[in-house]
């Protein structure tokens, strides 16, 4: 993995080990309040903490992720250097200052200075999709990573202008449709439009080079594409219009995205040929586990086979605890230490003895993160969904505890760059 990586390594390895720095932070703290919420986690879902915990997670966690891995990995991924790394950092400025103020205002309870805070994180959504769109300006070859990669920011785009849209329908009315019909739209415009297919899309190139296996190809990658191309715009419309027969239809094809996503997955392991799975890839792995289960109740959403605040609860920590925030573990598991290797050691390489990517894991750490957070998030699940205050803030425990162990294997890995200190400085490569 190391050698496929190194060859367009970023000019910068700070940019992104900043932007997945301060995402695990959020993670960290949204873990950390999860033990606090039992009660609310226990009732309804639209709940100003809820919103707040939702939001450090969705944006501080998920979206900040996503955005600093793509700075490392569009060199390697779509072959271009990044246009503006200068514009990335104003960028994550004006995100960190418009997620706080979202959460904030949320906590309390105060729209107004949602809409502020909702303000600067479209703008640093803005700068985002402008840097990229200028990055790959004249691309010759879409892959299949470059497609989806694309799809996935047409979604963040879509996903920022209705967020913001529904914070100044708090103050001034103007949007049509019900409350929640507008809610329920714009979650899944989030996870479907956004989330979903940047993940796939990465992972088409991604966990080859981490399993040593082939991308997908054939019906797999057709199903993930058009599924997800045609279902969401379908699957969204019908939400906003209330409406069960195109919101089913998209859901299907959806499903049909996952479903090839997963056969993908599963035939890359059964032909793997790299015998062995680090604590990166069975969180990756494990996270892939969850998502039937979210696919199936979202389906039965759209269906209105069954409704309510619990079962909702519970769809989205399947969705984004289960799924995404274990995928996300894993893969910063993978992405971070060689960020950290590449900026100490990287320099040093024939020059004096530098330890291997290996070396910077903590496997005990590792291990001990992901037994507390695949049975917390598990369990947590299935404690929204019963709706037992107690049994949630359990789980909720197991979650903090395994996030806390999370963020001491990165603290641990990060400090290696105490190397730096106690060495000359060197010429900073390139991205070839």
């Amino acid at each position: 993995m190391s050698r496929a990586l190194a060859g367009r390594a970023p000019s910068a390895p700070t940019l992104p080990l900043t932007y997945l720095v301060t995402a695990a932070a959020a993670f960290v703290v949204a873990a950390l309040a999860v033990p606090w919420l039992g009660t609310e986690l226990a009732g309804h879902y639209y709940h100003p903490r809820l919103l707040a915990l939702a939001h450090t997670a969705t944006l501080g966690w998920v979206t900040l992720t996503i955005m600093g891995a793509s700075y490392q990995l569009i060199p390697i991924v779509l072959e271009r250097e990044v246009w503006s790394e200068r514009l990335a950092r104003w960028q994550l400025a004006f995100l960190v200052a418009g997620i706080v103020g979202m959460v904030g205002h949320f906590a309390i309870g105060r729209w107004s200075g949602l809409v502020w805070g909702a303000g600067l994180v479209a703008l640093g959504i803005g700068l985002h999709l402008v840097n990229v769109a200028l990055t790959v300006r004249g691309l010759g070859r879409w892959t299949f990573t470059a497609r989806l990669v694309a799809l996935a920011l047409v979604g963040l785009a879509l996903t920022a202008l209705f967020g913001l849209a529904l914070g100044i329908d708090k103050l001034w009315k103007f949007l049509p449709g019900a409350l929640f019909a507008n809610l329920h739209a714009h979650i899944h415009l989030a996870l479907l439009g956004w989330v979903l297919p940047m993940v796939i899309g990465v992972a088409a190139r991604v966990y080859p080079m981490f399993l040593l296996a082939r991308e997908p190809d054939g019906w797999v990658g057709h199903a993930q594409f058009w599924g997800l191309a045609l279902g969401v715009p379908l699957l969204v419309a019908g939400l906003l219009i209330e409406r069960t027969a195109p919101a089913v239809a998209g859901a299907l094809l959806v499903t049909a995205a996952v479903a090839g996503h997963l056969a993908w997955v599963g035939e890359m392991v059964w032909r793997r040929k790299r015998p062995s799975l680090d604590w990166g890839l069975r969180f990756v792995l494990t996270g892939a586990t969850f998502l039937p289960a979210a696919a199936g109740l979202g389906l039965g959403f759209a269906a209105d086979l069954w409704s309510g605040p619990r079962l909702g609860l519970g769809y989205a920590i399947l969705a984004l605890g289960g799924w995404v925030s274990l995928t996300i573990v894993g893969m910063m598991l993978k992405i971070v230490p060689f960020l950290v290797w590449y900026r100490a050691y990287g320099p040093h390489v024939g020059r004096r003895p530098v330890p291997t990517l290996a070396e910077l894991g903590w496997p005990a750490g590792e291990g001990a993160a992901y037994v507390l957070l695949t049975t917390g998030l598990a369990a947590l699940a299935i404690g929204t969904i019963s709706g037992r205050a107690s049994a949630i803030t359990g789980a909720g425990l197991l979650v903090a505890a395994g996030a806390l162990a999370f963020g001491l294997v990165l603290i641990r890995v990060l400090g290696h760059l105490r190397s730096l200190a106690h060495t000359a400085p060197a010429p900073q490569a390139r991205a070839s």
